[in-house]
């Protein structure tokens, strides 16, 4: 069982019998970070979705911040460094190309909680209707997270607040007997965690069995739709790895042009980058090779917070000493390591993994845990 003591020293608390004194603090469109390098802006992709000119847009600012564009744990877009008007400008540029399932609607809104999908394509139109039903709601937490699976497993194994499997509804990895169109099941478990969260962030802090009683008093959620898991065609269908999910302004030059091009793109919680439909997979390769891992490589492994100077909490230069660690074969394996610069261990993925920790010395820790390390 994973150890529950907070490794920042502090008395541990348990938000299913102590109120919380203040409200989710996780940043978005418009409600930004205060980091050591300026504000934080995140971006929600729905089912992982962003568009060449959304991405020419977030890469454009994160220059401007003097930042590559990030790709999070659970398939955001972060962009750093920012001033308050530039953050303001950003998100005003976001709004106004607008579209289905946009980043930004044309009012502004944003998604305010993460709804990732499997990136087959299978569920998209699913994904946008439960961003669509939550755009601009002040009422969700954004630590939720909601996760539509197509079958394939992929994103089933983030243990989700609210996920749907295959038409199947699982709460904070706990498997239920509800059944019905992902959807409308994904969102009424919403709501009805909403209902009785109380200053709750997560399902797993009220308790799944609540929320499943509490969804049992609702309407019918539609007929499950049950189909063959929709697989890449690896013909035209391509995934690659952009170091510690870093996107620089070439790469972002790159895959945009795919795009244009009539490529799709999925970004997801492995911190990849899916290309679906592309005309001549092995050009988008070659355009692509030196820029992002298009292959086996050490780097799939690895992931990394922020560290110093960009976070002023940090010990170390997390991202430099990783670099020098790969480059000398001291890093990457078949177990995950996440590379931190203090104990709240930032970004760290859920399941097994070695949290690799910067200390006031300068030096590292290595702590194998099967779950996040922080509460």
């Amino acid at each position: 069982m994973p150890d529950s003591r907070r490794r920042d020293g502090a008395e541990p608390t348990d938000p299913r019998t102590t109120p919380r004194t203040v409200p989710d603090a996780c940043p978005g469109a418009w409600r930004r970070h205060d980091a050591a390098d300026g504000a934080l802006a995140r971006f929600r992709p729905v089912g992982g979705a962003v568009t060449g000119a959304e991405l020419r847009v977030l890469a454009d600012a994160a220059v401007t911040g003097g930042s590559p564009l990030e790709l999070t744990s659970r398939g955001s877009l972060q962009v750093r460094g920012l001033t308050a008007e530039g953050a303001d400008r950003l998100a005003a540029t976001l709004s106004a190309l607008g579209g289905d399932g946009a980043l930004l609607d044309e009012q502004g809104r944003d998604v305010p909680c993460s709804v990732v999908a499997s990136p087959s394509g299978l569920l998209d139109d699913a994904a946008r209707a439960v961003a669509d039903a939550l755009r601009g709601r002040t009422d969700v937490p954004g630590r939720l997270l909601v996760a539509l699976d197509d079958g394939a497993g992929d994103v089933a194994a983030l243990d989700g607040d609210v996920t749907v499997v295959d038409g199947a509804l699982v709460l904070a990895g706990t498997p239920t007997d509800l059944t019905g169109d992902p959807a409308a099941l994904a969102l009424a478990a919403v709501e009805a965690f909403l209902e009785i969260r109380g200053s709750a962030w997560r399902v797993a802090e009220v308790g799944p069995e609540r929320v499943a009683g509490a969804l049992r008093t609702r309407e019918h959620f539609g007929v499950p739709e049950h189909s063959e898991v929709l697989t890449w065609p690896e013909a035209t269908s391509r995934e690659v790895t952009p170091r510690l999910g870093e996107i620089d302004a070439p790469t972002a030059a790159v895959l945009a042009d795919l795009a244009d091009a009539g490529a799709t793109l999925r970004v997801t919680p492995r911190r990849t980058v899916v290309l679906r439909g592309l005309a001549d997979p092995d050009d988008a390769l070659r355009r692509l090779a030196g820029l992002v891992e298009t292959g086996p490589s050490l780097w799939s492994s690895l992931s990394a917070c922020v560290g110093a100077p960009r976070c002023a909490r940090s010990h170390t230069d997390v991202r430099g000493d990783l670099a020098r660690a790969v480059a000398t074969g001291r890093a990457g394996g078949l177990l995950h390591a996440h590379w931190v610069g203090c104990s709240r261990a930032c970004g760290t993925p859920a399941g097994p993994v070695a949290v690799v920790e910067g200390t006031p010395g300068g030096t590292y820790r290595t702590i194998v845990r099967a779950g996040r390390v922080t509460p």
